[in-house]
């Protein structure tokens, strides 16, 4: 719903959902025009440094844009900014201001004030020449490269020059395309963290795609281009102002899109599936209780574009500075405050097979230990060992599936890192508790954050002062915030010597007070109570204002940047030029509730430019640690999260509510992070932050049981919401979680199909639950639905999402049969229709699509008694009378895999068959059911 706010001086703003809207101007809207008389004559050769106002058809659409009109048949372009005025209202406006901006403020920044209803009244300047031009091309091993020379400043500081262009054809689907200041060397993703393919040794023999670009002396511009359609995947030309712009602290690049285009990712954020025209999308990781469209918890700067050729296409800008990205209404656009511009392309055609050319550049997903898959229940606010101990009986004695029991921070000794409380959980009933739950089967995890307490006598604290290990300040002493115990210091995950630290810290743990079997690691944005660094006689709202950092690794600000009153400044990575929509603001300083920008890290690295990296640097340290100490498979879950991590851990969509709206949401969160790579992923079951009810929880519970991660959790005051807490909700409970634990043999394949590796061979397979477009890229209805989802290509859940409700209309995509999970009737002959379904509330609408085979296994009350139990398999014929399916089994849990089997399963002509491949032939495996539907 958009509404108008008003600012400081009656100033509106269009805003949705507290999010500044970029607005674009209808080309007809205004009767202004521009005196022809006033635009000069120009040749064809002066028109090619001139920057185009947009694709228009006519002269007076043109000249109402305030824009001037070529004539000359060679002129390209056509239309032209006004070389006397670069503030262009009637131009499209792209928003330069933010809620209660006022003209000075606008103006100071640089930008044009000009107040016209609905419509950004800060904007930014159209640009009268391109900011870079093409001075040299030259051919590479692997495609080509070129030097740009600058050619003015950009909005927010003079323009880096020369840039360097590198085009590189990795792959036959995927291209690489590199913008980087050829002359110093500039923050980028170091790929200790997060790797890269080796670039081959020869192009591709033939590609998907072809690329083109401006010759020597023309503006740059890159474009590219599907060959089997002629169809444009990227174009750099853009819009009037918005082409390509490198200043030190401001990088610009854009991209046309198509009408009404079809855009999804571009995390984190809480929002619908598929992404609006006329929004901001911010990426810089934030501990916040999931607003609706702000920045959350990770920064995955990942698109996947679906046209409506039924082809996929998917972007990746492999940069780890925070930005915002622009959706305008024909146009993409990346405003970034660091590093370089690192783009990788992918051609698809399917989505699911772009997502999978992503995780062979990102790192293909971590493959679970089996009990992870299983059901998770916690809570913040367990107050000791005994209230565990009987929320686990309330389980059993309910025959309610529970494979993990999870402990927040109340297990802590005053919320210290690696300690127990000695009065509530004293490490004797601990490691009692946790041996019992071995014997039944059973699992513990427990949350660590990164804060370690300021404590003298506190090991991890002494022994990180000791090798050194933690950020330090712009002065080089450890930089102090506040978290739960209080003042902390935080471990530094770049520096190599902080892996062991890490390590040393859990095993000491693990080994004397908790053989743990998991570690749940939250507050990684980093969280921090104050905003910048505070001590103990500092007031925790107060913000720190930090200088410049020196002495670091790489290259910032050498040459001078300039305000928009034209007065030199140096490199401030607290108050960069360009403002990001920081929580919806470019009035929100970077710093808060984290750490300060000039904080330093190892090797000099600023958290300016590695702050959205800390979740994925964490994550890597817990899982390695874990896994030397257990010497079998990690489970680590983690809040932040950023492209790779999904190779090390699990992710849930963070602090929640308990509400309709946040079970809605669940749905598209879930979906996003398999476009991520993370797809062990879910929501805290009915909700984490207020009090839950018997009928939201009921249907909440119904949708959570399909959740790659499946947990119930919530906050410390609240009421209790554990399944068993309402009948009504426990017989929900076992109903749908007895259907998870029966297909978990065909979630733990789908799990194990994204982690393998590549092969042409095989089907592209990189997601275990997926949207409906996914499977039915032809069908264009299922482009917008969020509200159900696929497990797989198989099984189509369609949840009841309003706790009112006792029916729920449900899209079955086509062509495809589609029949009822229960009782095998066919319920859609060939898809593409909608149907409306009695829902009555211990009910969850489940289809299966013909042409599958389902593994299945007798459930139990966990994971372990689950994979003792019998087989069957579940096959749906479709309208040939044919289906097929496969099963991956191992032992669930070795670091190396080392004896497995693989089975594909066939049906036609009545007849089944069974190839086996792998390690191991399984005799063992006996199919004891199978149920054939049509």
């Amino acid at each position: 719903m958009m509404a108008q706010t008003l600012g400081p001086l009656g100033v509106a703003f269009s805003l949705s959902c507290g999010i500044i809207l970029l607005i674009l101007v209808d080309a007809g809207a205004s009767p202004a025009r521009v005196k022809t008389s006033s635009c000069p004559s120009l040749a064809p050769s002066q028109l090619l440094g001139k920057r185009t106002c947009g694709i228009v058809r006519t002269q007076q659409e043109c000249e109402n844009r305030g824009c001037c009109w070529s004539t000359s048949a060679n002129a390209d372009p056509l239309c032209y900014s006004h070389p006397a005025d670069s503030c262009q209202p009637n131009a499209p406006r792209s928003d330069c201001g933010y809620v209660g901006i006022t003209q000075s403020q606008c103006e100071n920044k640089g930008c044009c004030w000009q107040a016209t209803p609905n419509q950004p009244w800060c904007f930014y300047k159209t640009q009268d020449t391109p900011s870079y031009v093409v001075s040299s091309v030259s051919s590479t091993t692997l495609g080509t490269k070129l030097t740009l020379q600058a050619n003015g400043s950009s909005s927010f500081g003079d323009n880096i020059s020369p840039l360097t262009v590198e085009i590189s054809q990795e792959t036959s689907e995927r291209l690489h395309v590199k913008i980087y200041d050829p002359n110093n060397q500039r923050w980028e993703v170091p790929t200790s963290v997060s790797p890269v393919p080796s670039p081959p040794s020869k192009p591709p023999s033939s590609t998907l795609y072809q690329y083109t670009h401006a010759s020597e002396g023309q503006p740059f511009s890159f474009s590219l281009t599907r060959k089997a359609n002629s169809e444009v995947v990227f174009n750099s030309t853009g819009e009037a102002g918005l082409g390509l712009q490198f200043a030190d602290q401001f990088l610009q690049f854009t991209t046309t899109l198509p009408n009404n285009y079809n855009i999804y990712g571009l995390g984190e954020h809480v929002c619908p599936l598929r992404l609006e025209s006329g929004r901001t999308y911010t990426l810089w990781t934030f501990d916040t209780a999931t607003p609706e469209y702000l920045n959350l918890y990770g920064s995955h700067p990942f698109y996947l574009d679906m046209r409506t050729s039924g082809n996929a296409h998917g972007v990746f800008l492999r940069n780890s500075n925070g930005m915002d990205v622009v959706l305008g209404a024909n146009s993409l656009t990346y405003r970034v405050i660091g590093g370089v511009l690192d783009l990788y392309l992918f051609l698809g055609p399917q989505p699911e097979a772009v997502v999978q050319q992503y995780q062979e550049v990102i790192g293909r997903p971590h493959l679970p230990s089996y009990w992870s898959l299983g059901f998770h229940q916690s809570q913040y606010g367990f107050p000791n060992i005994e209230t565990l101990e009987q929320v686990v009986a309330n389980f059993s004695a309910n025959k309610i599936p529970l494979d993990t029991i999870w402990s927040d921070i109340d297990y802590m000794d005053q919320y210290k890192d690696f300690t127990l409380d000695p009065k509530n959980y004293p490490s004797s009933k601990v490691k009692q508790f946790i041996e019992n739950l071995h014997k039944n089967g059973m699992h513990y995890v427990v949350i660590v954050d990164p804060g370690i307490k300021t404590q003298s006598g506190y090991a991890p604290y002494d022994q990180g002062l000791a090798q050194d290990i933690f950020i330090k300040d712009k002065n080089n002493n450890v930089f102090t915030g506040k978290v739960w115990p209080g003042i902390t210091a935080f471990p530094d995950f770049l520096n190599p010597k902080t892996n062991q630290y890490w390590q040393d810290q859990i095993s000491t743990f693990h080994n004397n007070l908790a053989p743990v079997d998991g570690l749940w690691i939250d507050m990684n944005e980093i969280s921090n109570f104050c905003s910048g660094e505070c001590t103990n006689s500092s007031d925790p709202k107060e913000s720190k204002k930090a200088s410049l950092g020196q002495n670091r690794g790489y290259h910032h600000g050498s040459r001078q940047l300039r305000d928009a009153r034209g007065i030199a400044v140096g490199f401030d990575p607290n108050n960069p030029p360009y403002h990001i929509q920081n929580q919806g603001s470019g009035n929100t300083p970077l710093n808060t509730k984290t750490l300060d920008m000039d904080a330093r890290l190892y090797g000099g690295v600023l958290e300016y430019d590695a702050h959205n990296i800390f979740g994925l640097t964490e994550a890597i340290a817990t899982s390695k640690a874990l896994e030397t100490i257990r010497q079998n498979r990690s489970f680590v879950l983690s809040r932040s999260t950023f492209p790779g991590s999904g190779s090390h851990t699990a992710k849930w969509t963070g602090d929640n509510h308990s509400q309709d709206s946040d079970l809605y949401f669940s749905i598209p969160g879930m979906l996003n992070f398999q476009l991520f790579g993370v797809p062990q992923v879910g929501a805290d079951i009915c909700g984490f932050l207020g009090n839950s009810n018997e009928k939201l929880c009921g249907r909440w519970m119904e949708v959570g049981a399909f959740y790659p991660f499946s947990r119930n959790h919530n906050s410390k005051g609240n009421n209790p919401q554990e399944p068993y807490v309402w009948p009504s909700v426990a017989a929900i409970s076992r109903k749908v979680l007895g259907i998870r634990y029966s297909i978990l043999p065909f979630y733990y394949t789908l799990f194990y199909k994204a982690n393998r590796p590549v092969d042409s061979s095989n089907a592209p397979s990189a997601t275990v639950v997926r949207p409906l477009f996914f499977e039915f890229p032809s069908d264009q209805s299922t482009y917008s639905i969020d509200k159900q989802f696929m497990i797989g290509r198989v099984l189509l859940v369609s949840p009841v999402l309003d706790q009112s409700s006792t029916s729920v209309t449900a899209y079955f995509p086509g062509p495809a049969a589609w029949y009822d999970f229960y009782n095998g009737s066919l319920v859609s002959a060939k898809g593409s229709e909608s149907i409306t379904f009695s829902c009555p509330f211990d009910h969850i609408q489940l289809h299966i699509r013909g042409g599958s085979v389902v593994p299945m296994q007798d459930p139990g009350l966990t994971t372990t008694a689950s994979r003792a139990n019998n087989f069957s398999l579940m096959v749906a014929l479709d309208a040939s009378g044919e289906a097929k399916g496969d099963l991956y089994l191992d032992d669930g849990e070795s670091i190396t895999v080392k004896s497995y089997s693989f089975i594909s399963y066939a049906v036609s002509s009545n007849k089944l068959t069974a190839q086996v491949s792998g390690t191991v032939n399984n005799a063992c495996l006996q199919v004891t059911r199978m149920i054939f539907i049509n």
